[in-house]
């Protein structure tokens, strides 16, 4: 029987299929909806709820090289998959890159929001 270890997140662009990889430290994870309060007649106040739910995963990369680090960040608004260390996949997009400099002066930390998005897989 075959094992599979996966050691590293994966960053891939689905239009070119180019790729990153590096270690990753932690992840996290939000979910809302749109929405809003409204007051009506009386001050009576609803709240309106838009469908759909929207995600935002903080993934965190260590020891990423400079070459990797600059693509990432040339890659802002692009449609991205990324994979984790757990075989999870997540399609979206990232509009800002949070880099913060190792020991090793080209080895970088970088962060970033991926806003995930309505993907469907088909031909």
């Amino acid at each position: 029987m075959a094992i599979l270890l996966l050691t590293k997140l994966w960053v891939n662009r689905l239009d070119t299929g180019e790729g990153v990889s590096a270690y990753s430290t932690d992840r996290g994870r939000g979910h809302s909806n749109d929405g809003e309060v409204r007051v009506y007649a009386g001050g009576r106040r609803r709240a309106i709820i838009s469908a759909g739910e929207s995600g935002v995963f903080k993934f965190k990369m260590v020891d990423v090289p400079t070459v990797d680090m600059e693509t990432l960040r040339e890659w802002k608004g692009a449609v991205v998959e990324v994979r984790d260390h757990r075989g999870q996949r997540f399609v979206g997009t990232y509009f800002q890159v949070d880099i913060g400099e190792d020991k090793i002066s080209t080895l970088y930390t970088v962060s970033i929001d991926l806003q995930t998005l309505s993907f469907e897989e088909g031909v």
